[in-house]
């Protein structure tokens, strides 16, 4: 039976609105009726807060009659249960109330069964408008959900207990790649990973013990070429009971979330393995952050550390006063700046544990301002202490260097200077022209203008030794031709086809090229000494130089010098040692200086038999800056 109805009984007779009232009540013990005695009354009743479940309603009463009352009560509510209840029924009024959307039609007569019969009518029409409506708002809430769950982009289904598909949304269709059709009624094994499905298995059998009703676990889904993370959040379907019937579960794509936290785990990674010690400082100068390198340089543990604040550790004496006011400073210059890509460096003394005096390369950026506030900066420390201790004693090294080829070029040059004079003297004042007389006089220059040579490649090691200055742009071909121009090549030929420019020191590779020419021209005629009638190392009149880029996989990777002459009589591995020469009157310092300047500019010289069989050097390495 349906529960607590409420009546509108409505008749002009109020001895039969009071007959009424008592049968419905006595018939249906959860009736509650009130009554009205016209069309008027009843609507005003309606309009009431009272809930009204059914209205059972005359047809012949003044004012307005039962049919006119049918319709000023469907315009307000074409669903609310209506009896026509009448004495004075007919075919008419019977065909007139239906075609008016009247629920039931009842003719009254004598006897209390009437009631019963009418009791039963109201009973049926409730029961059956209340269970439509409520359908109707289960269809409304499942249109909603319905809605809900086609409009989340994150992907959506439901199993049930045998882990078939029964609902999907278009984003999880368009995750597995699959229509809708053929989704719904597939197994989950077909549709997820492995992994995701022992994870979604897992989780079904925590819920079935009742340890959870809810819970998240990650999967991988999509195809190999397209594959992401995903966090499930899965939940159970139940019955009335609470038994369970099935699973649903949403999937939130967290693939950005893992590749960051990935990328966090190896910045931190990094971080904990950087030689050089990192530390942040909050707005307040506190010590938040930092790694294990800053605390090693510490005697306090770094619990201790951690919420201290800076000025404490000058205070310790681990830095100068000064360094606080340095700090300030910068911090100030910094929160000036236009651009919050602009750090700050500079050099601070670090007093060490043990008493050593440390000097440390500091570089500070800010922390992203806090709604304009400022928030703390972020320190790099690197010790230089030992770089600053190799600059001195380098520039003390160099020092000396100067002095040696001071020493050098006035010391030695003087003297060998007057010999030469002197031997010229002795030539020209010698009477006799002997063979003997010439021929020593010939080995005595030779030797003075070996000794000549000696000495100049000497000055240049020193004065030069591995150093560049500062890079730049440097034009090839043109420096090639002036590299030429500077040599002694009579009888030779430039074939020069470089067309590039290169980051380089211009006075470094113009004494790099000098001497790779000087070599080729002396080193590389293409006839014997006998058949060009020319002594060991004089110059060859047919000789070709060759200038060209290297190209390694498509692009240029420095440049090479070759010529077409005797090539190697030694291990081209060997050209390159300091004092090494093939010749009689070589200084074998040539290549020695060549190796010296490429290797200062992080290039690689080689040697090589070139394609005509001659000697081809290779310089690889370079930046080439145009083409």
């Amino acid at each position: 039976m349906t529960s607590g109805i409420s009546v509108l009984c409505v008749d002009d007779d109020p001895d039969i609105r009071a007959l009424t009232t008592t049968a419905l009540e006595r018939t249906g013990e959860e009736f509650t009726v009130v009554t009205a005695g016209c069309g008027r009354d009843a609507l005003s009743r309606l309009t009431e807060r009272d809930r009204i479940d059914c209205v059972v309603s005359d047809y012949d009463m003044p004012g307005m009659d039962g049919l006119e009352l049918l319709d000023a009560v469907r315009d307000r509510d074409p669903e609310l249960p209506f009896i026509l209840f009448t004495g004075k029924g007919s075919e008419e009024i019977a065909s007139d109330a239906i075609s008016a959307g009247v629920t039931d039609y009842l003719q009254k007569g004598s006897g209390m069964d009437q009631y019963t019969v009418l009791t039963n009518r109201i009973e049926n029409a409730v029961d059956r408008h209340r269970t439509s409506r409520a359908q109707r708002r289960s269809e409304r809430e499942l249109e909603r959900y319905r809605t809900l769950v086609e409009s989340n982009t994150d992907p959506m289904y439901v199993l049930d207990s045998n882990g078939i598909c029964t609902v999907a949304n278009e984003a999880f269709c368009r995750l597995v790649e699959t229509d809708r059709e053929a989704v719904v009624g597939t197994h989950i094994s077909d549709l997820i990973s492995r992994d995701g499905l022992e994870r979604g298995a897992k989780t079904v059998r925590q819920l079935r013990q009742g340890n959870s009703t809810s819970t998240r676990y990650e999967v991988s889904l999509g195809r190999d070429d397209n594959r992401w993370v995903g966090e499930a959040n899965l939940a159970m379907v139940t019955d009335e009971d609470g038994n369970m019937t099935g699973s649903t579960a949403v999937i939130r794509d967290i693939t950005e979330r893992k590749r960051r936290e990935r990328e966090l785990t190896q910045y931190e990674e990094v971080v904990e393995l950087a030689p050089i010690s990192l530390f942040i400082l909050g707005p307040d100068a506190t010590i938040e952050w930092f790694n294990d390198e800053f605390a090693e340089a510490f005697a306090e543990d770094a619990d201790e550390l951690h919420g201290m604040r800076f000025p404490e550790l000058v205070d310790r004496g681990y830095y100068d006063d000064h360094v606080i006011e340095k700090y300030n400073d910068q911090v100030r210059e910094l929160l000036s700046s236009s651009t919050d890509l602009q750090r700050a460096e500079y050099h601070i003394r670090f007093q060490a544990p043990d008493g050593e005096e440390r000097i440390h390369d500091v570089h500070t950026k800010l922390l992203p301002l806090e709604d304009g506030s400022f928030a703390g900066t972020i320190h790099a420390i690197r010790d230089i202490t030992k770089r600053r201790r190799y600059e001195r004693e380098l520039e003390h090294q160099n020092d000396r260097l100067e002095e040696f080829a001071g020493v050098v070029s006035h010391d030695l040059r003087n003297p060998l200077n007057v010999a030469q004079g002197n031997l010229e003297l002795h030539a020209d004042e010698c009477p006799v022209e002997t063979d003997t007389k010439m021929g020593s006089v010939e080995q005595i220059r030779h030797s003075l203008d070996r000794m000549d040579d000696l000495i100049e490649e000497l000055l240049s090691l020193a004065r030069h030794g591995q150093r560049v200055g500062e890079l730049g742009p440097v034009d090839l071909p043109r420096l090639v031709q002036q590299s030429w121009n500077a040599v002694d090549t009579t009888g030779a030929t430039l074939a020069c086809s470089v067309d590039a420019t290169i980051s380089a020191d211009e006075g470094r590779v113009r004494a790099l090229l000098e001497n790779l020419f000087r070599n080729a021209v002396e080193h590389g005629s293409a006839g014997s000494d006998l058949e060009s009638g020319r002594e060991e190392g004089h110059i060859g009149t047919d000789v070709t130089v060759t200038v060209d880029l290297l190209e390694n996989d498509g692009s240029t990777s420095g440049f090479y010098v070759a010529d077409d002459g005797t090539g190697f009589e030694t291990d081209p591995e060997k050209l390159f040692e300091f004092g090494h020469t093939t010749t009689s009157d070589g200084t074998g310092l040539g290549l020695a200086i060549v190796d010296g300047i490429a290797a200062a500019h992080g290039w690689t010289a080689s040697a090589r038999e070139s394609r005509s069989g001659g000697a081809r050097f290779e310089i690889s390495g370079v930046r080439v800056l145009e083409e």
